[in-house]
C-alpha cells in the first residue's frame, strides 16, 4: 500500500514543457484519458513536439511535466512514425514505438518504498494511453535525476547520425564492479532495496542506420565503456570503498534504438565508425550530465583565463576577498550568477580565500516568495560546482546559503566552506535565526571550527555575534581568525553597534565580516557595512549601495593591509 498521508487529497497535474533553450516551432497537443495508477490520483497531460532531434533520426521528443503533491515528475518520451527495433536493459528486445525515461522526484521515490515498481508500471501505461499504442510498444527507464539536467549530445560522419539522450546522478550509490559488494538477492526471503540509495546513470541511444539484433546488443558493450571512461576522467569516487573509482551506479539502464536507414550495421564495437559515434556521443553526454546533476567536471572546466590584475600579495600572506554583494531575494538562478561572478573578479584579483554575505545565494527575505521546497539537501549540484571552480583555481570559498540536512530533513540558515582542492569540508549553521525571515531555519547546535591553510578559521553568521558565547567557544577551540557572513544593516536597535569591536576585544582575534548592500521591500541594507575589527576597534570599513569587492591581505596574525584593487 503506498502511504496514504502521502497521496491523499493529491492533485496530479501535468502539463508538457519544451526543452530549455531548445523553443522555436509552434507546439502540436493532444490530450490523453486519465489512467488510475497503483492507486495514486490519475493523470492527464499534454504532449509538446520539441524540435531536439537531428531529422536524419526520424524521431519526435517531448518532455511532460506534472506535479504529484508538490513534488515534480517529468517524462521524456521519444516517438517514432515507424516501430523500431530497440533493445532495452529493462524491458529486453522489443520493437518501439515510443521510449521514455521517467524521473520523479527522490521523494516520491521515498515515499513510495516498494511500490516503486507498481508506480513505474504506472507511468508506463499513462505513456502508453498518451501514444495510443500497446503497452509492449513501449520501453521505459526510470530515474530521480532532474530531467531539467538532460544531456543531449548528437555526434555525425558523414551518413552516420548518432544522438545519446543521458541522465545521470552518481553521488550516492556509484559502485566500481570486481570491488564493491552487495546483499540484496532477488525473490530471496532476505531481499531489502531500502539500503540502496537511489542514484542512477540512464542513457538513451538513437541511430539513424538499422543495427541487427547483434548490433544492438554490442551497443550496450560500447555505450558501458564510454559511461565508464566518463566515470574515470571524472574521477567519480565510489559510494562504498574508499579510493575505488566508480565504474556505474547500481541501477543504471541503457535503451539502444535502431534506425531504418542504409547501411545496415551487424557490428557497433569500438573498431566501426558507428560504434565510435555510439561510444563518444555517451562519453560527452555523461560528462555533461554529470555536471548539471552532480557537479562533477574535468579539472580545468572552470579555469579562468582572466589576465591577472591588482598588487602582488607579501610573502605569506593571504588575500581575503569580501563580496560585498546585493543578492535579490527569491533569484536563486540569479544570485548565483552574482556570486560566480564576484567569484571569477575576485580570483582574478589574486584573491585566496573569497567570502560572500548571509544568504547571499538566496536574499534575506526569500522565504515568502518562493518558499522552501526547493532547498536541496547539502551539498547540492551548484555547491558540487563551487568546489570544481575552488579546486581549479586554487581558491578557499565560505559560500552562504539555504541548507537542507540529508539525514533530518531540517533546514538551515549556513554558510558552506570548501578548501583549495575542491574538498567540501562541511558547514556552519546560524545558532541564532532571528526573527519572521529566519523562521524557516532551524538553530545550528555546533560551533563553526574549520582547517584551511593551515590555520584554524571560526566561522560565526551576523547574529551570532550579537552575544559572546559563540565567538568565546571559537577562541577555545583554536582559532586564530573569526570570519562572519551577515545581513546586517545598521538599524536602530538592532544593531550591530559596536558588536564586532566587542567580540575582537573579548577573543583577542581579528573580526572580518562580509556584509551585503542592496535593499529589499521589507528592509534596506544599502547602508551595510563590511568591516575589519581588530582588539577592539573596527580598523576598516567599507559601504556601498551598489556592492563591490574588499581586498585585505593578512599575514596570519594581525597585520592586514587593505588591498584598492
Amino acid at each position: 500500500m503506498i502511504p496514504g498521508k502521502f497521496f491523499a487529497a493529491t492533485r496530479h497535474r501535468a502539463s508538457a514543457v519544451v526543452l530549455l533553450g531548445l523553443l522555436g516551432l509552434a507546439p502540436a497537443s493532444a490530450e490523453s484519458p486519465s489512467l488510475p495508477l497503483a492507486g495514486l490520483p490519475a493523470s492527464v497531460a499534454t504532449v509538446v513536439a520539441t524540435p531536439i532531434l537531428p531529422t536524419e533520426l526520424a524521431a519526435t521528443a517531448s518532455i511532460v511535466r506534472g506535479e504529484r503533491d508538490g513534488w515534480w515528475e517529468k517524462t521524456l518520451e521519444l516517438r517514432f512514425p515507424t516501430p523500431r527495433r530497440s533493445l532495452s536493459t529493462s524491458d529486453g528486445l522489443l520493437t518501439a514505438s515510443i521510449v521514455s525515461n521517467h524521473a520523479a522526484h527522490p521523494r516520491i521515490w521515498f515515499a513510495l518504498g516498494s511500490q516503486g515498481q507498481a508506480y513505474s508500471d504506472g507511468m508506463r501505461e499513462q505513456t502508453a494511453q498518451r501514444g495510443g499504442v500497446p503497452l509492449s510498444a513501449v520501453a521505459q527507464m526510470s530515474t530521480a535525476a532532474d530531467m531539467d539536467n538532460l544531456a543531449v549530445v548528437t555526434r555525425q560522419h558523414g551518413s552516420l547520425t548518432v544522438t545519446v539522450l543521458a541522465t545521470a546522478g552518481a553521488r550516492s550509490n556509484a559502485q566500481r564492479t570486481s570491488v564493491d559488494g552487495s546483499s540484496y538477492i532477488e525473490g530471496a526471503k532476505t531481499e531489502d532495496k531500502t539500503d540502496h540509495p537511489a542514484g542512477t546513470i540512464n542513457i538513451l541511444v538513437l541511430t539513424n542506420i538499422e543495427l541487427t539484433d547483434a548490433a544492438l546488443a554490442r551497443a550496450l558493450i560500447t555505450v558501458t565503456e564510454g559511461k565508464t571512461a566518463a566515470l574515470q576522467d571524472l574521477a567519480v569516487p565510489s559510494s562504498y570503498t574508499p579510493g575505488a573509482l566508480a565504474t556505474g551506479t547500481g541501477t543504471d539502464s541503457i535503451i539502444v534504438v535502431s534506425g531504418s536507414a542504409a547501411p545496415r550495421a551487424r557490428y557497433t564495437g569500438g573498431h566501426s565508425r558507428i560504434g565510435e559515434l555510439i561510444g563518444k556521443a555517451t562519453h560527452a553526454a555523461v560528462i555533461e550530465a554529470l555536471g548539471k546533476q552532480n557537479g562533477f567536471y574535468l579539472p580545468g572546466a572552470h579555469t579562468y583565463d582572466d589576465p591577472p590584475a591588482g598588487p602582488a600579495k607579501a610573502s605569506g600572506d593571504r588575500r581575503l576577498a569580501l563580496i560585498h554583494l546585493a543578492p535579490l531575494p527569491g533569484d536563486i538562478a540569479g544570485n548565483r550568477q552574482r556570486i560566480e561572478t564576484a567569484i571569477r573578479e575576485a580570483a582574478r584579483h589574486g584573491a585566496d580565500w573569497i567570502i560572500t554575505p548571509e544568504l547571499a545565494e538566496t536574499g534575506y527575505n526569500f522565504e515568502k516568495r518562493i518558499g522552501t521546497r526547493w532547498i536541496a539537501p547539502f551539498p547540492d549540484a551548484w555547491m558540487h560546482r563551487l568546489a570544481a571552480i575552488a579546486r581549479d583555481n586554487r581558491l578557499a570559498l565560505f559560500i552562504s546559503f539555504a541548507e537542507r540536512d540529508r539525514q533530518h530533513d531540517t533546514l538551515h540558515n549556513s554558510v558552506a566552506v570548501i578548501d583549495r582542492d575542491g574538498s567540501i569540508l562541511g558547514s556552519y549553521r546560524k545558532q541564532h535565526p532571528v526573527g519572521r525571515p529566519e523562521s524557516w531555519a532551524q538553530a545550528g547546535q555546533q560551533d563553526g571550527v574549520f582547517k584551511l591553510d593551515g590555520l584554524t578559521v571560526g566561522t560565526l553568521i551576523c547574529a551570532d555575534a550579537w552575544r559572546p558565547g559563540p565567538a568565546e567557544r571559537l577562541a577555545k577551540a583554536g582559532a586564530q581568525i573569526l570570519i562572519s557572513p551577515a545581513n546586517w544593516p545598521p538599524v536602530d536597535n538592532m544593531g550591530p553597534g559596536d558588536v564586532w569591536e566587542k567580540r575582537s576585544q573579548e577573543t583577542r582575534l581579528p573580526l572580518v565580516v562580509a556584509n551585503r548592500t542592496g535593499h529589499e521591500p521589507e528592509l534596506d541594507f544599502s547602508t551595510g557595512e563590511s568591516a575589519l575589527s581588530i582588539d577592539g576597534k573596527r580598523v576598516y570599513s567599507f559601504s556601498s549601495a551598489t556592492g563591490g569587492i574588499v581586498y585585505l591581505d593578512w599575514d596570519g596574525k594581525q597585520r592586514f593591509n587593505v588591498i584598492q584593487p
